[in-house]
Order: structure tokens, then C-alpha cells, then sequence
């Protein structure tokens, strides 16, 4: 069994098209991207841009993939009804270069869908495969060389899809790959007959899974486009919680608004807003590279909810995602803080080994890093008492996100604490992991 960790995503969330297909440099081609970024344009205009959050801005590492179209062809983007100045946004974090370079250096993370591929390639002999949000074309390419016949590789951001084209076009891979310049509620089926897809691959995931929605993106691509008997890819996802005990961390969250306490500033009492300012505090995701020893269950023991990826055929289905999970004995006295969320996929499927993508504290670091959720109240419990933790997830407002609410009951004291609501799109990165790919085995000028 493969045991192997991620990064974020390969491509924008709102499951994109990249740029056109054809040869290099044909005017189909950009006339396509030059198409795309003017309908960006248009929009912004119209509505307004919207201030663009900055890349040094640890909260763009979960923010930037998030936004799809509203289209009247499809139920789902009638729901969605995102603000397209966020959308461009997010096609400018993933339009940037530097960006895709950081993920292609997630070693681990591009590990794992090759093992998935390699695993998988009777199936991809001569099959039809889309990969969503293509990004640099990485996944196409490695589905091209895999078998596939074809392969429609999605990506909206028009410097993304110029990117994909190209490589492909170098790599001799064009005839095979073809780069769709759009985003997926876009995609027509004169760019891709429906139900001609066999295999669906994406890498849409966000701290905690699902904090930007790729879910609903992989559900509608298989409804309109995969034939019956199709594989998605990853179909298995686990979101595993555990708690943690970390004296010094409230106390290190609480410093950074240490500033609100101030009860002369120019004549000025500040301190009334210090409540405010933990209620906030107590509202953000807290990515962290988390020490295995600082959990009360060790990740191989965490509990877990199962998402079936190729189940559902309505994306309206990942409106919510509710589950309630029973933790196991531990093997301390503890005052519970908070509790540390991380997933695994797992690429079912492939064959007779699974290859996995852990994001699990034990596992090779990956930019995803884990999620902890700070309690309201610390909580104390014996090795041998019984505590539940409900988890609720729902959609924002703005789609494009969710809004995270976490219970934990201690059933044999009676005791209740509480986490949220937290939007997962809202991240403090207290550290930022690091994962260091290959270094170019040759340059040109």
C-alpha cells in the first residue's frame, strides 16, 4: 500500500479550462485565451473588482480556488451564483508561475497520482479521460502517457492554459491532450460529448478537504460527461479528527491581539474590543504543521467519515456534510484544546493496491498541512471516558466555502465544548510547511 501525502491544488478550484488545444500558436488557439480573459475583464468591469488577496496573505493558500460561473445549463451553477472579481482571483493566484512551480515541487503529492496512474494503466489504455482544473497539465500529460487516447484537459486561467498547451505541444503530447479554455459549467458538448468520458481525474482538495468546493466540481463533470460505468479519481476520501492537548497555543493566539488591551491609545480605551478579537480568533482555521505527540489518538487510530467521491450525481448533494464520530480510549489524563482535522484519499480502483494521499500528522508534510479547531472551553476527560464529536459542514452564503461547527461531548461527565462557526476558507497559518521538490535537471536561457 502506497502511503503518500499532498499538496493544494493542482489547478483553479473553480475547475477550470485551459487554454486551447491545437497546435502551437494557432489563432484558434488564442483566440480562445484571449476570449476568456476578456470575458474576465467584462465582468470585472461591470461588477467591479473586487481587492485581490495577496499572495504573501497566508489565507490566499485556502481562498484561491474557489468561484464558478452561474450558467443557465446547469442546475447546479444556478445555486452557486459566485461574484466573478472573486473568480478572477482566484485564476490570478493560479495564473502566476511561481504558484504552479510550488506545486509541481510537492514531490509527494505529484507521486501519488503517478502511482495512481501507474496502478491504473490497463484502464487507461485507450480510454477518454478529463482532468478538471488542469493547471500546468501535469496530471493530462501523465494520463496521456498512462494509455489515454484522449484526454480534455480543463483550466480557466488563460496563462495556465497557454501553459498546458505548449508543454503538451513540446512533449509531443497534442494530438493526445486537448486544452479546454474554459470553466467546467462552460465546457459544451461540442467540446465534450456527454457521457464520452471514461476517467475523471482532479486534484481539487483544500485544507480539510473541502474547504473550496472541488467536490461539487468533480460531481457535476461526472454528471454531464462520464459514461455510466466511469471511475473518478480519487474515489475515496477520509476526514479524520483527533483531539489535541497544547497549553501554550491559546496563549500564543491571544498575544498576536495583545494590542486591543490597550486602554490609553491617544486618550483612547481600545480594551472593550479584546472580547471581540478572541471571538474572532476563536473563528479561524488554524493550519499548522501539528506534532504527532501533541494528539490524544494517534493519526493511525483516528476516527473518520467516509465521502464516497463518485457516488452522488447532483452536486447540490455537498450542500451539507454532517457525521458524528466516537473517539477511542486514550492513554492520558488530558485537558482537550481543540481538535486536529487532516483526510486522506484514497484512489480505489487502480487495482489490487491503493494508492493513498495522506495528510495525516505522521505523514510526509504536504502544503495542506492540518487544520486545528480551537474549543470554546477546554475540556477535561479521562482515558476511559466516552467522547463524541458531531461535525457539521455547510455551504456558505457566497458559495464558496463552508462554515464548519464542531461539538464535542464527554457523555460520561456531561461536559460540552464548542468550535465555530469556523469558514475553512478563513486560515491563520500559524507555520507554513515546507515541501521541496526536484530541483530542474537542466537550463536553458
Amino acid at each position: 500500500m502506497f502511503s503518500v501525502a499532498l499538496r493544494p491544488p493542482m489547478a483553479a478550484t473553480t475547475v477550470a479550462a485551459a487554454a486551447a488545444g491545437a497546435a502551437a500558436g494557432t489563432s484558434a488557439t488564442v483566440t480562445a485565451v484571449e476570449r476568456s480573459a476578456s470575458a474576465s475583464r467584462r465582468c470585472l468591469a461591470t461588477l467591479g473588482a473586487a481587492p485581490l488577496l495577496s499572495l504573501s496573505d497566508p489565507r490566499s493558500i485556502s481562498r484561491r480556488r474557489s468561484g464558478n460561473h452561474s450558467s443557465s445549463s446547469s442546475p447546479f451553477l444556478q445555486q452557486q451564483c459566485r461574484g466573478f472579481a472573486r473568480i478572477d482571483g482566484y485564476l490570478h493566484y493560479y495564473g502566476k508561475f511561481k504558484n504552479q512551480e510550488g506545486m509541481l515541487r510537492d514531490k509527494v503529492r505529484v507521486e501519488a497520482y503517478k502511482a495512481a496512474l501507474d496502478a491504473a494503466v490497463p484502464l487507461f489504455k485507450d480510454a477518454t479521460v478529463m482532468d478538471i482544473g488542469t493547471g500546468s497539465g501535469i496530471l493530462a500529460m501523465l494520463a496521456a502517457k498512462a494509455g489515454a487516447k484522449k484526454v480534455y484537459a480543463v483550466e480557466a486561467s488563460p496563462p495556465m492554459a497557454r501553459l498546458a498547451s505548449r508543454l503538451a505541444r513540446s512533449n509531443k503530447l497534442l494530438g493526445v491532450v486537448q486544452v479546454i479554455p474554459k470553466h467546467l459549467e462552460d465546457v459544451t458538448e461540442e467540446d465534450v460529448p456527454a457521457g464520452s468520458v471514461d476517467i475523471i481525474v482532479s486534484e481539487l482538495f483544500s485544507h480539510f478537504l473541502v474547504g473550496e468546493l472541488g467536490l461539487q466540481a468533480v460531481t457535476e463533470a461526472k454528471r454531464r460527461f462520464l459514461q455510466p460505468e466511469g471511475l473518478v479519481l480519487p474515489a475515496i476520501a477520509q476526514m479524520k479528527l483527533s483531539p489535541f492537548k497544547d497549553k501554550g497555543l491559546m496563549g500564543e493566539l491571544r498575544s498576536r491581539h495583545k494590542f486591543w488591551l490597550n486602554s490609553d491609545y491617544y486618550g483612547i480605551d481600545l480594551s472593550p474590543a479584546w472580547p471581540l478579537a478572541e471571538e474572532q480568533m476563536l473563528r479561524e482555521n488554524i493550519l499548522d504543521v501539528v506534532a504527532p505527540d501533541s494528539l490524544l489518538i494517534p493519526p493511525s487510530e483516528a476516527p473518520y467519515h467516509t465521502l464516497d467521491l463518485s457516488e452522488p450525481s447532483d452536486p447540490t448533494a455537498w450542500r451539507h456534510i454532517n457525521f458524528q464520530l466516537t473517539m477511542p480510549r486514550r492513554e492520558r489524563t488530558a485537558v482537550i484544546d481543540g481538535i486536529c482535522g487532516w483526510w486522506d484519499a484514497l484512489f480505489t480502483g487502480c487495482g489490487e493496491e491503493v494508492p493513498i494521499l495522506s495528510t495525516a500528522p505522521d505523514a510526509p508534510t504536504t502544503v495542506w498541512a492540518q487544520c486545528r479547531f480551537l474549543l470554546d472551553k477546554p475540556m477535561r476527560a479521562e482515558p476511559d471516558d466516552t467522547l463524541i464529536a458531531m461535525c457539521e459542514m455547510k455551504e456558505n452564503k457566497a458559495k464558496e466555502s463552508y462554515v464548519l461547527r464542531l461539538e464535542l461531548k464527554n457523555k460520561t461527565t456531561g461536559r460540552v465544548s464548542r468550535a465555530g462557526p469556523i469558514e475553512l476558507s478563513d486560515v491563520f497559518a500559524r507555520s507554513f510547511p515546507k515541501v521541496d521538490g526536484p530541483e530542474p535537471s537542466s537550463s536553458s536561457a
